[in-house]
């Protein structure tokens, strides 16, 4: 269920926007997304979907907090940014979280391919991992890149944060900067 939403809605952006391979993470080229639980930058050239839930298919068990995409035109395709949230039933931590989120990525996906995985600390010191790998969500899709990881606020409510990126792009670390800035309110 949750495969087939985050699917459509990446697919959706990947058909109908194009995206840059380049970003800065600088304080003056990033601005704060308005969210009551969390604290998060995205690139100012980044546009945030406002009407998600118009534009977005509706998660039967998560709740789309924030997607974004990029503006700037490469190859038919768009960086972009979703963030995930779920109320979590039993405490975890946001590694742990971030470990059974990629369990599921290496069977739902096809050819899923694990690139590393890398320790890191968000914005509020909360340690976690980043997974970098690439896959296919199915045979007629093209093979991407992913950034994904978890975090977990308040030991009662999961965010689940992923940015594709075109299989092309071999340096990730100004993405994995991006993801950094997140933080529980």
């Amino acid at each position: 269920m949750f495969k087939k939403i985050l699917v459509t809605f990446i697919f959706s952006l990947f058909l109908f926007s194009c995206g840059s391979t380049d970003i800065q993470v600088t304080e003056n080229s990033l601005i704060d997304v308005d969210n009551t639980n969390f604290a998060f930058k995205v690139p100012s050239n980044w546009e945030i979907i406002k009407d998600k839930e118009n534009i977005l298919p509706k998660a039967k068990s998560w709740n789309i907090e924030l997607a974004a995409t990029s503006t700037n035109l490469v190859s038919w395709f768009a960086n972009n940014l979703l963030i995930l949230s779920d109320d979590l039933n039993k405490l975890t931590t946001s590694k742990d979280y971030s470990i059974l989120n990629n369990i599921w990525a290496e069977t739902d996906y096809l050819d899923y391919k694990k690139i590393w995985v890398n320790n890191i600390t968000f914005a509020d010191k909360e340690e976690w991992l980043v997974y970098e790998f690439e896959a296919r969500y199915n045979l007629d899709t093209p093979k991407l890149r992913f950034l994904q990881t978890a975090h977990i606020c308040n030991k009662t409510k999961g965010y689940f944060i992923t940015i594709a990126l075109p299989s092309s792009m071999t340096d990730t670390s100004k993405y994995q900067e991006l993801l950094a800035t997140f933080a529980c309110k």
